[in-house]
């Protein structure tokens, strides 16, 4: 597995397929990246498993189809 995703990662990812527009999408979500030699965005996987809570623990106990009202924390 690569360290830093693929630009087809980060299109999907950010749902952009232009750089700037993909650079504008990280921001807005708050995505630590640098810049590539051609000003591609490079981000970092373990960056996108930390913000997005992936671990090992979470994908072989969870499912986020599975979760039940009370672990939601919806704040009615």
């Amino acid at each position: 597995m690569n360290l830093f995703l693929s630009k087809n990662e980060v299109a999907e990812l950010t749902g952009r397929k232009q750089r700037q527009k993909q650079l504008e999408q990280l921001t807005t979500m708050r995505i630590t990246f640098t810049l590539d030699a051609f000003g591609w965005p490079k981000v970092l996987r373990k960056t996108i498993e930390a913000e997005l809570g992936a671990s090992s623990t979470w994908q072989s106990t969870k499912s986020r189809s599975t979760l039940k009202d009370s672990e939601l924390n919806l704040g009615d």
